[in-house]
């Protein structure tokens, strides 16, 4: 007879290729297109300037942006502790590489290449927001449908965005994407909403309660208290521009471009 943990190792082995296998089928002709579409037209993605700095901001914003909106959730009464978390060492760091490659995929293509194209005819302000709604319909084939749902991710789209045109590069979306979604998922465990997703969480909570705190199967997603964090992530991006440009009177690049010393 087989051990019960050797079946639990098979079982988590099983889940993570599994998970691996149809994430990159979705994910890696995302990434591809986009790497070939910037190569067609020039709109080539770049990492920004100031890397580490806009990385270790990016993501702690985005971790702690999600744990805020939870919290406001918890004021609300609509977090509650689940049935518990579990936690394999493994299965938790594929979780954070799949989830990884993910959020790499979307920001290439949305903010690496389809912003920065746009950006050339129609200005960075419309480049963001088209990039943002075509991010939040890529999603409804996800099966988001809730219209906060959607609102949210409208709101993370022009965030994203926004750090991308700020920081004029990918890194800040892609960490502040990854962390908002590993906290979501591997820290909170709150997507899927009830339980816990295949790779286990550090913490199991359930939104429950009023559908506008998140109390419905799109969760934290389909929150206001979501929203009210995305748009006070936006305002100070939308008020503060790159080092330099208010000194040299010019716009930041947007993501993935640059400038040509004059």
């Amino acid at each position: 007879m087989l051990a019960p943990e050797w079946i639990a190792t098979v079982q988590i082995e099983s889940s993570i290729l599994l998970n691996a296998l149809f994430y990159g089928a979705i994910f890696g002709p995302m990434a591809l297109a986009a790497l070939a579409g910037g190569w067609i037209t020039g709109a080539l993605p770049t990492a920004g300037s100031q890397p580490l700095r806009w990385a270790s901001l990016s993501f702690a914003s985005g971790a702690a942006g999600l744990i805020v909106a939870a919290c406001y959730a918890w004021l609300a009464g609509s977090a509650v502790a689940g049935t518990g978390a579990t936690l394999a060492t493994g299965a938790f760091f594929a979780g954070a590489a799949i989830i990884a490659g993910q959020v790499a995929a979307e920001e290439l293509f949305f903010r690496g290449w389809m912003q920065p194209l746009l950006a050339r005819h129609a200005g960075p302000l419309a480049a963001m927001i088209v990039a943002a709604l075509a991010f939040a319909g890529f999603h409804m084939l996800g099966g988001a449908r809730a219209p906060l749902t959607l609102l949210n991710l409208l709101l993370g789209g022009i965030w994203f965005g926004m750090l991308g045109w700020r920081s004029g590069g990918l890194i800040a979306p892609v960490t502040a994407h990854f962390g908002w979604n590993a906290a979501e998922q591997l820290g909170l465990g709150l997507d899927p909403n009830p339980g816990i997703g295949d790779f286990g969480a550090l913490a199991d909570w359930d939104m429950t309660g009023a559908v506008m705190w998140g109390g419905s199967g799109e969760g934290l997603n389909a929150s206001i208290a979501m929203t009210f964090v995305l748009a006070a992530l936006i305002v100070p991006l939308m008020l503060k521009g790159r080092q330099g440009d208010h000194a040299s009177g010019t716009a930041p690049a947007p993501a993935g471009t640059t400038t040509a010393p004059i």
